[in-house]
């Protein structure tokens, strides 16, 4: 818990020292509608709706993202719900750090269970994001709350490495990604002891003019996924719609 504290006391102190000097409070709210939710190599949702609404200021961006399914399985009483909520902040024009508090239905005693990892309901991460120019990581650790386990039954603080190279072609963006379970962990559903890859992934993203007047412009993307892990395959389509910004 003594290291726990002290990244919460580090990012604390980051926070007071803005680096990017943006003094107006921008909101700002999308919404996603995908045939797939997938997330880390596996499958989480079929079709489903994701919004997001968050402000930015001052270096400063906090926003909630959501996910439920639109037809959820029959059996499934209460549909499977997720809220995310972030608070991120920009270090340096490459260096980001950020806290995620993940919240889902599906697990733990109620909406405000934080404790033991078999009775709660949320689990806090602490992300780190950086561009290299050509190349982006992430790596995000899971500091308290729900996570997985290790192999001696503890918690496992679950970590994932996330590798992906942007680039585009004509007027098409595209993103090959790479993720990376560094250790063993039983949070990720893999057929591995320890160290592997559970994703490998290419997304293309594509901006349909809507109005010339406005210059509002609709992405479209699809994405392929493969997990090597667990021998799986996923082909996603969607689609955000900007509602404002």
């Amino acid at each position: 818990m003594k290291k726990v504290r002290r990244l919460i006391l580090l990012l604390a102190m980051c926070l007071a020292f803005p680096a990017v000097a943006q003094e107006q409070v921008t909101p700002y709210s999308t919404v996603d509608l995908t045939n797939l939710y997938l997330w880390r190599g596996q499958r989480l949702a079929d079709v489903s709706i994701q919004p997001v609404l968050g402000v930015k200021w001052r270096g400063l961006n906090f926003f909630v993202w959501g996910n439920t399914q639109v037809s959820p399985p029959a059996d499934e009483n209460p549909a499977k719900l997720e809220i995310d909520i972030f608070l991120k902040y920009q270090l340096t024009r490459r260096l980001n750090i950020a806290l995620k508090d993940v919240y889902t239905n599906k697990r733990g005693d109620g909406f405000f269970s934080y404790g033991r990892i078999g009775k709660a309901s949320h689990g806090v991460e602490l992300v780190l994001n950086y561009d290299w120019r050509y190349v982006v990581t992430e790596w995000t650790t899971t500091i308290f709350g729900h996570d997985g386990l290790n192999k001696s039954g503890e918690r496992s603080y679950s970590s994932y490495l996330l590798t992906t190279v942007p680039f585009r072609i004509g007027k098409v963006n595209f993103g090959a990604m790479l993720g990376v379970v560094p250790y063993y962990t039983s949070r990720y559903d893999d057929n591995s002891s320890g160290f592997h890859v559970n994703m490998v992934s290419l997304k293309a993203t594509y901006e349909i003019p809507i109005s010339q007047r406005t210059g509002y412009k609709l992405p479209v993307y699809s994405q392929f996924m493969v997990n090597p892990s667990n021998e799986q395959a996923y082909l996603q389509v969607g689609c955000k719609v900007t509602l404002f910004d």
